[in-house]
C-alpha cells in the first residue's frame, strides 16, 4: 500500500468534522451578545461631598442634552470611593482592565488614581471638578494644554483664593488674621494653600495655617485657629475640610468669627460669604467635553480646558451677628447673590 493511501482514505471523515466544528461554532457565535453596541462608561467620584454631587448632575444633564443617556445610548456604571485612597487606587485599576471604553472622573484624586492606572492609555478618560490638573503629576504640560496623555482631557476650574481673601479685607478692612485648616496629602489643598500664601502677604493679612488628616480633626484645627488669634476662618477645595463642613461652621460660631469660603455651598449653612465655582456648569462643561469623546472624537487632539464660571454668593445675616466690622458695603452686595431663605 502507498504511503498516501491512507490519508486519501481519512480525507472524507476529517473534512466533515471539520465542517461540524465550524458549524457549531457558527451558532454559538449567533448567540454570543455582539461587541458592538452602547460604549459602557464608568462614572468615578471620590467622596458623596456635594460639590462633587452637584458637578455630576450637571454632567449628565449636558449628556442628555447631546444625546447620551443611560441605559439607551450608553451603559454607565457608578463607582465611589468614599474619601479612601486605597479604595480609589483599587477602583481605578478595575476601570481600566478592559469592562469599560471610557472612565469620567470628579475630583482630583479621582483623576490621579485613573491617570496612574491607565498609564497604558486602555480607556479613554474625561475628568472635571478639578482644580489644578497642571500640578497633579499625571503628564499635562503646564505650559502646553494640547500637551497630555493621549487619551485623556478634561476641565480646571482653580478657584479664586486672592479674591477671596480680597473680598475679606473689603468688607472688614481691619482684618489681620486668618485661619486656614487644611489636609497636605491632597494636591488641590497644596495648591489653595500656596496661593493664599502668596496673596496674604501683601495685603497685610497673617495666614495661620492648621494641618488636618482627616474629617475628625478639622472641629479641633478651627477650635486651635481661633484661640491663635484667628479673625476669621477660610474654607477652600480641601475634599477632607469640606466633608466636616457644618462641625468647622458650628465651632467658628462659637468662637464667633466668620468663615469664607471657595465653596458656595457653605453659604445659607452659617458662612458670611463664598466666592467660587459653579459646579452644575462645570459639571455641564465636562458633559460636553465627555459626549464629544463618546461620539468619536479623539482626546488627544483636544486640548484641557481651563475655565471657571463663577458665583459670589452672601449670607448678610451671618455679619449681623457679628457686628459692624463685618458689614458688607452697598457695592459689594450689588455685585452678589443674596442669600434670604
Amino acid at each position: 500500500m502507498r504511503l498516501g493511501e491512507p490519508l486519501r482514505r481519512l480525507g472524507p471523515g476529517a473534512a466533515m468534522i471539520v465542517l461540524a466544528g465550524m458549524a457549531l461554532l457558527l451558532s454559538d457565535t449567533g448567540r454570543r451578545p455582539s461587541p458592538e453596541g452602547p460604549p459602557r462608561v464608568a462614572v468615578f467620584q471620590f467622596n458623596s461631598q456635594e460639590i462633587l454631587n452637584e458637578g455630576l448632575r450637571g454632567m449628565y444633564d449636558a449628556l442628555r442634552d447631546r444625546g447620551w443617556e443611560d441605559g439607551k445610548t450608553m451603559l454607565v456604571e457608578r463607582f465611589n470611593s468614599e474619601n479612601d485612597m486605597p479604595t480609589a487606587a483599587s477602583i481605578a485599576r478595575e476601570l481600566v482592565s478592559g469592562r469599560f471604553g471610557y472612565v469620567f472622573t470628579v475630583s482630583t484624586n479621582c483623576l490621579q488614581a485613573v491617570a496612574k492606572a491607565n498609564r497604558e492609555g486602555r480607556v479613554k478618560h474625561v475628568f472635571g471638578v478639578v482644580a489644578n490638573p497642571r500640578e497633579a503629576g499625571i503628564g499635562i504640560n503646564p505650559n502646553d494644554p494640547s500637551d497630555h496623555p493621549k487619551n485623556m482631557v478634561g476641565i480646571g476650574s482653580l478657584m479664586p483664593v486672592g479674591e477671596l481673601l480680597a473680598m475679606a479685607r473689603r468688607i472688614n478692612p481691619q482684618l489681620r488674621r486668618v485661619g486656614l485648616p487644611w489636609n497636605p496629602s491632597q494636591a488641590n489643598s497644596e495648591t489653595y494653600t500656596r496661593m493664599a500664601r502668596e496673596a496674604a502677604g501683601p495685603m497685610g493679612i497673617e495666614l495661620l495655617e492648621g494641618n488636618v488628616d482627616n474629617t475628625s480633626m478639622v472641629g479641633e484645627v478651627t477650635s486651635s485657629l481661633a484661640g491663635r488669634g484667628a479673625e476669621a476662618i477660610m474654607l477652600t477645595g480641601d475634599l477632607t475640610v469640606s466633608l466636616a463642613m457644618d462641625t468647622l461652621l458650628a465651632t467658628a460660631a462659637q468662637s464667633r468669627i466668620p468663615v469664607f469660603s471657595t465653596l458656595p455651598v457653605a453659604v445659607g449653612r452659617g458662612a458670611l460669604f463664598a466666592i467660587g465655582a459653579d459646579y452644575y456648569r462645570i459639571g455641564r462643561q465636562l458633559g460636553e467635553l465627555a459626549a464629544r469623546v463618546l461620539s468619536g472624537e479623539d482626546p488627544n487632539r483636544m486640548p484641557i480646558v481651563y475655565e471657571l464660571p463663577k458665583k459670589f454668593v452672601v449670607d448678610p445675616r451671618a455679619g449681623a451677628r457679628l457686628g459692624a466690622r463685618w458689614s458688607f458695603p452697598p457695592d459689594a452686595l450689588a455685585e452678589a447673590t443674596v442669600k434670604s431663605d
